[in-house]
């Protein structure tokens, strides 16, 4: 009798439980990412979005994540995605603004004021830069933070227009960072992400724009002396799978990831933010020395860079993507004036 209730059991528990974790994913999405394992944001990848995709498509879909680049930069994810040696990436924002130029308009120079802004606009537009993404050959699943970078140095503090063409900077971004900071006076030398921190600490570049999360995983804080939090540009980071991998999903699944994706964003970019203001208190606690610009002082970077909107339209980014924005920025700022 007992052994009959054993077995009546183990066959419940089979039958009940079993195939949650007996049956494979129908698709296992290779996926590339330069976050280093086990810190920031990769913690977040793994304990909100892998989860979510899972849960959403009831175990269909598994990303079997490469960290820390060991597929490579971003450049050669993109590549690899296009001939189907990765199915998926998680984007730096170098990597999200190299996949579409169009993209870079979210990186203007005081584009927005704060993260408020940042969301709304991403609520309100994601749709836009679904149709973008698609048309390079990926599909834009998630649209989550890097971060509003800071301005890193080693020799001099970096507080006013007069200083940047003091230091050298070096330039990851592409050619809107690049313009930008030949509009404030300095001469910045291109470089590839990986060449980065070995250049800063050899003296080749002394300063660079960077988010403190990257700051610290690559231990570079205890090469430069100041940093300055001012919000001089807001970069996005885009997680995306191929045309192929996605369109190989049921309707059923694609529904679901397009349903949930903002919640997910917004459950990741709450924990991004803190880790990102934990990882620059961090820094200054260790001794790196927080500068920071006079109202005065960034009014004056402002003038210098505001230029540059126009200037990029219709090369980078189509205009009228620009005005969108900054008409719904006008807008939530007027409905919001005083708060």
């Amino acid at each position: 009798m007992a052994k009959g209730k054993l077995l009546f059991v183990f066959l419940a528990f089979f039958l009940f439980a079993g195939p949650a974790f007996a049956e494979k994913p129908l698709f296992v999405w290779k996926t590339g990412t330069l976050a280093p394992k086990g810190i920031g944001y990769a913690n977040l990848v793994r304990d909100i979005l892998v989860p979510a995709l899972s849960k959403a498509t009831n175990g269909d879909v598994e990303l079997k994540v490469y960290w820390g680049g060991v597929m490579g930069d971003d450049e050669q994810h993109l590549k690899k995605m296009l001939v189907g040696q990765l199915q998926a990436a998680g984007l730096s924002g170098q990597g999200t603004f190299m996949m579409a130029n169009e993209i870079a308009v979210l990186g203007l120079p005081f584009l927005f004021r704060g993260y408020d802004e940042v969301d709304y606009i991403r609520h309100n537009m994601t749709n836009v830069f679904d149709q973008i993404v698609s048309q390079k050959g990926y599909r834009l699943l998630i649209w989550l933070d890097q971060d509003f970078d800071q301005i890193y140095s080693i020799k001099h503090p970096i507080v006013k227009v007069a200083d940047f063409p003091k230091a050298r900077f070096v330039t990851w971004f592409g050619p809107l960072e690049g313009a930008m900071l030949e509009l404030l006076g300095a001469s910045p030398t291109p470089m590839g992400v990986v060449e980065i921190p070995s250049s800063l600490r050899a003296g080749v570049v002394d300063s660079m724009i960077a988010p403190s999360i990257w700051v610290v995983g690559t231990q570079l804080y205890s090469t430069f002396h100041y940093v300055n939090p001012m919000k001089i540009r807001y970069v996005p980071a885009f997680c995306v799978c191929t045309n192929q991998a996605w369109n190989a999903l049921s309707e059923k699944n694609q529904k679901a990831l397009e349903a949930g994706r903002q919640s997910w964003a917004d459950d990741f970019c709450r924990g991004s933010r803190v880790e990102a203001e934990k990882a620059l208190a961090a820094m200054v606690k260790y001794g790196l020395n927080k500068v920071s610009s006079t109202p005065e002082q960034e009014d004056a970077i402002k003038e210098k860079t505001r230029p540059l909107w126009n200037q990029l339209a219709g090369n980078l980014y189509p205009k009228s993507l620009l005005d969108q924005i900054t008409e719904l920025l006008a807008k939530y700022r007027a409905e919001n004036k005083g708060k």
